[in-house]
């Protein structure tokens, strides 16, 4: 089959974007592909999709602009969890191969594969997230568990694809790391939960080299905490969390801000849902957040934004019959991507 003939062609996205509308159509896909992630290059002006083959263990990356489909590529034996573009328009895949080896694939702008790694820890191994740094560099976060403990760990892979660091780092009995992050001298911050008595918030830093700096702990005490996302602004680390009584799945959204020294010099809790609040992304452009959150209770999901001090200005409810897929910048506004029924929705969140 001819992957490149899967995908048809709906709406021309009128002069490259500039008057999007709520009900724009990006793309569709046909039934046999599920949307999994999406990206913009600002430099290039083109969206990449990607989404899993059903009924198969492949992958397929899409590249797109003004509606019309540039490139396709698909990836046997891997199924693609999220996608990140560097500045200089190189796309990365991370996923899960056949075999279970937590796998890296870097791509060109124009879709043509130019490596391939495979990561492999321990017999259990969990992907947690990645990050692509100004050198090309990946760092790939996830966690190793062995009976009722489990590990953090991280991986280091060169721009050429070759593996030059893994450690593993014990945080607390039982850990699950959840995002990361790297300034611009190379030092790394990674959120989660980790789980004693309770589950508490954790925030660390290692060095470039891998050396752990600092790590602090949020404990609610009896409540279950965790860190979902972080952001670095102004130099500072702004930290997503959650905290609700144990047992009641009722959680607030918990912020807290860091110094790189691991100073705390802000916190905020707030309920945006009434409900139980789950954060699963943040971004920031100029003076404003905007956030998908997703209410456990009633799984209803929305999409936000909000002022500096996290105040609501918009919360739109997402239907039902959408799937949020990742809040995109593209040029001046701020979208919230949604999938229906194999089409992909850009939705104005300013």
């Amino acid at each position: 089959m001819n992957h490149s003939k899967a995908f048809i062609f709906i709406s021309i996205l009128l002069f490259s974007f500039n008057f999007l509308v709520a009900d724009d159509v990006l793309y569709e896909l046909t039934k046999d592909h599920t949307v999994i992630d999406a990206s913009y290059d600002p430099n290039i002006e083109s969206f990449y999709i990607v989404s899993t083959i059903r009924d198969t263990n492949n992958s397929s990356i899409i590249k797109t602009k003004n509606g019309q489909l540039l490139r396709q590529q698909t990836i046997e034996n891997f199924k693609v969890a999220k996608m990140q573009i560097d500045k200089l328009s190189n796309v990365y895949l991370i996923g899960i191969s056949t075999g279970g080896d937590i796998t890296v694939v870097r791509l060109s702008s124009s879709l043509s594969i130019r490596w391939i790694t495979k990561i492999r820890i321990s017999e259990k191994d969990t992907l947690s997230s990645f990050f692509i740094n100004d050198d090309q560099e990946v760092t790939v976060l996830g966690y190793s568990s062995n009976k009722r403990e489990s590990d953090t760990f991280l991986v280091k892979i060169d721009s050429n694809g070759k593996i030059t660091v893994k450690s593993v780092i014990n945080v607390g009995p039982y850990e699950k790391p959840y995002a990361l992050i790297e300034d611009k001298d190379n030092n790394i911050y990674i959120t989660g939960e980790m789980k004693e008595k309770d589950v508490d918030v954790f925030l660390l830093k290692l060095s470039k080299d891998h050396e752990l700096l600092w790590v602090d702990f949020f404990d609610n005490s009896g409540w279950e905490d965790g860190g979902l996302d972080i952001e670095l602004i102004d130099n500072d680390i702004i930290l997503t969390a959650y905290s609700g009584k144990e047992g009641w799945y009722v959680f607030d959204t918990v912020f807290l801000r860091y110094s790189p020294d691991g100073n705390v010099s802000n916190f905020v809790r707030k309920s945006y849902s009434n409900g139980s609040d789950w954060v699963r992304q943040l971004e920031k452009k100029d003076e404003y957040y905007y956030a998908i959150l997703w209410d456990i209770l009633t799984g209803k999901e929305y999409g936000m934004k909000l002022d500096y001090y996290f105040e609501i200005i918009s919360k739109k409810e997402i239907s039902k019959e959408e799937n949020p897929v990742k809040i995109i910048n593209v040029k001046n506004n701020t979208y919230l991507l949604t999938e229906r029924e194999n089409k992909l929705y850009l939705r104005n969140l300013d």
